[in-house]
């Protein structure tokens, strides 16, 4: 698409997560609920920053956004056995993550 002679560039995605990466975290939570803490470890490290920057948009001012995301990440590891793989696991795990916030 051109304006004035320019090329414009597409929109920024709203997620900074892959496409790629949501299935990824799809056979995370697979492993986690099979017990893997290299797993839960693997998935904190692919969602950690975006998960905070949205408790942190989220959470009323001055509230520990760092102890709600270790929080989240614990409901994570609790309810992984409940998890049906599928392509939804990254809206799963805001979820946990923010209910638990």
């Amino acid at each position: 698409m051109k304006h004035a002679g320019h090329a414009l560039s597409p929109p920024p995605p709203a997620c900074s997560v892959p496409g790629r990466a949501t299935a990824h975290v799809d056979d995370l939570l697979v492993q986690i609920a099979h017990g893997s803490r290299e797993a839960l470890g693997e998935l904190y490290d692919l969602l950690a920053p975006l998960l905070l920057e949205l408790l942190r948009s989220r959470l009323p001012e001055g509230a520990d956004a760092r102890s709600a995301l270790v929080d989240g990440f614990s409901e994570v590891w609790r309810q992984a056995p409940s998890y049906a793989p599928g392509p939804h696991g990254l809206d799963w795990v805001i979820d946990r993550v923010t209910d638990a916030g």
